[in-house]
């Protein structure tokens, strides 16, 4: 699927998520999460493969969940991983992506998986990114205890890093732990 395409896919599986929350708002939950863990990555402008270099992985989430399966997020992410080889060979290369996130999620027990679109770029230092849209999937099993919802996961994400004198992009790979407090019932 070509890009343009996958990004029309999600805008319109974003829409139906949000009609879908329209219809009973009064029975919804709201949900403040923080994830955090590791993540592993590659950039285009390395000419490296997936680098197996963690960084840090941190996320804070809203969520409004319905009293089905489906509910709506939105929020920032901050990844960052480690780059050794192709162009990174003999330097100590970081990159650092920062997007907003919004999206829609299925499951609130047991199994869960989620999909949106990123907004923000991913780059090394002080490079020049600009601003573009890139894409997130996860995956992974969420529990209750209370009010407090604890949801360890793996998330998949396409950032945007094209810089001024080329398009590039970056995937980064994280395996994080949220951790969720009930605003709302």
């Amino acid at each position: 699927m070509r890009p343009h395409n996958r990004s029309r896919f999600l805008t319109i599986a974003l829409a139906l998520g949000i009609s879908t929350q329209l219809h009973e708002p009064l029975s919804a939950q709201l949900y403040a999460e923080v994830r955090g863990g590791a993540a592993v990555g590659s950039h285009t402008a390395t000419a490296a493969a997936m680098e197996l270099e963690p960084g840090l992985s941190l996320a804070g989430t809203l969520s409004l969940q319905t009293k089905g399966t489906l509910g709506l997020y939105a929020g920032f992410v901050r990844t960052e991983f480690g780059c050794v080889n192709g162009f990174c060979t003999d330097r100590d290369i970081t990159f650092t992506g920062n997007d907003i996130r919004l999206g829609i999620s299925v499951g609130r027990q047991g199994p869960w998986m989620q999909a949106g679109l990123l907004y923000g770029g991913t780059g090394a230092g002080t490079d020049k990114v600009s601003s573009g849209i890139g894409v997130e999937a996860g995956a992974g099993l969420a529990f209750t205890a209370g009010k407090f919802r604890f949801s360890p996961g793996i998330m998949y994400r396409r950032h945007n890093a094209n810089s001024l004198v080329r398009t590039d992009h970056a995937v980064s790979l994280s395996f994080d732990l949220g951790i969720g407090l009930q605003i709302r019932n």
